[in-house]
């Protein structure tokens, strides 16, 4: 049986840490480019391309502003 001694063990594991630290960089660049296309894509609020949620909202706040209490015909909604 062969024992690693201790220079070989702890050489090999300083290098294991630059690779974690690699990919913790990696996961953290992901995670930043999904949140942010993703509060692109749900809030915008360009003119031709607005985002899921002010879409929405905008249509909520057209249905209470069409409400009229007493009107009886169904046209004036």
């Amino acid at each position: 049986m062969l024992l690693k001694s201790k220079s070989q063990y702890f050489t090999k594991k300083s290098k294991n840490s630059g690779q974690v630290l690699v990919e913790y960089i990696l996961l953290m660049v992901i995670a930043i480019g999904l949140s942010t296309l993703m509060t692109k894509k749900l809030i915008s609020r360009k003119t031709g391309d607005t985002g899921i949620i002010t879409e929405a909202w905008n249509r909520i706040l057209v249905q209470i502003g069409r409400d009229v209490p007493d009107c009886e015909n169904p046209d004036c909604r």
